[in-house]
């Protein structure tokens, strides 16, 4: 039987996805320290508004909803972190063909 003979094609087509999900990750990890920065930045504006006497309500609604879309982007982030752990296998990198 002839040995197998590597299939490039499907190695470039893996380096090219372990990019793109490396690249995705640094862009969530990215996102999540803006928008940790922006519910910070909330919170300190929320408790300036309180100081002043002044309803905070739609703020902390505001600070809410960031917090979900936080959260989002950590089940997101999480995802991300899931397809790679499972890379190569998930992909089936490194098979050969035969000829």
């Amino acid at each position: 039987m002839p040995d197998p003979i590597p299939d490039l094609d499907r190695e470039q087509d893996d380096l090219a996805w372990l990019r793109q999900e490396l690249d995705h990750l640094a862009q969530a990890d990215r996102h999540l320290a803006v928008w940790r920065r922006r519910m910070l930045d909330q919170m300190i504006l929320i408790e300036d508004l309180q100081a002043k006497g002044y309803d905070t309500m739609l703020a902390e609604a505001l600070l809410a909803t960031m917090q979900r879309t936080l959260e989002e982007g950590q089940r997101h982030r999480q995802l991300i972190l899931q397809a790679l752990a499972t890379y190569p296998r998930s992909r089936g990198a490194g098979q050969a063909r035969t000829p």
